[in-house]
């Protein structure tokens, strides 16, 4: 079968072809992307990096800082042990039987006992950031105000108010009670 041309339509035909020659040729995408997407991606990085990184940071020096306090809370319930073995509190972190190093990068560890009482620090040793130091302390107190010889042990853990590199003070005993000194907050409760 053939087709029969209609010649109403060949002048419409003519003109289609015609604008057909017109038309640019259609561009390859090659899949790169244009300054504007880049730019709009650059700005969002931007705007998440400036939110998310002082959370980060916020949580890293949160992270050296529960160092310190982990090693003191660990270092008052051995010297109350090391008492409760001994019948004396001790001024060596090896004696303890910790395995707590005397330096870390954030820390320097010591001890310093009395006759009464047993204080551990942990004063801030890092170089970059400077941390928060703590202090704490095992007090001998007696059972009760009728006992005697009887005695028993308090304990407190205490930060410096603001951040440095000097020892804390000692906390004290007042009425029994272990109380933190001027400059720290107990952290204890």
């Amino acid at each position: 079968m053939q087709v029969k041309i209609n010649p109403q339509l060949n002048p419409l035909n003519k003109q289609a072809q015609s604008s057909e020659k017109n038309i640019p040729p259609k561009k390859k995408n090659d899949g790169g992307f244009t300054l504007v997407e880049l730019t709009i991606v650059l700005m969002i990085i931007t705007i998440l990096s400036a939110i998310a990184l002082p959370s980060f940071m916020d949580c890293s020096l949160k992270a050296r800082q529960s160092e310190g306090k982990q090693y003191l809370s660990s270092m008052n319930r051995a010297q109350q042990a090391y008492f409760a073995d001994k019948g004396a509190f001790s001024n060596s972190l090896t004696a303890l039987g910790l395995g707590i190093k005397t330096q870390t990068i954030n820390y320097n560890y010591s001890t310093l006992s009395t006759k009464n009482a047993a204080f551990s620090y942990a004063v801030s040793s890092n170089k970059t950031k400077i941390l928060t130091s703590y202090v704490g302390a095992v007090f001998l107190v007696p059972v009760s105000p009728e006992a005697n010889n009887e005695k028993t042990t308090v304990s407190i853990l205490c930060a410096a108010n603001s951040p440095g590199k000097t020892q804390p003070p000692n906390p004290i005993l007042q009425n029994g009670d272990p109380v933190c000194a001027d400059g720290t907050e107990s952290l204890t409760k």
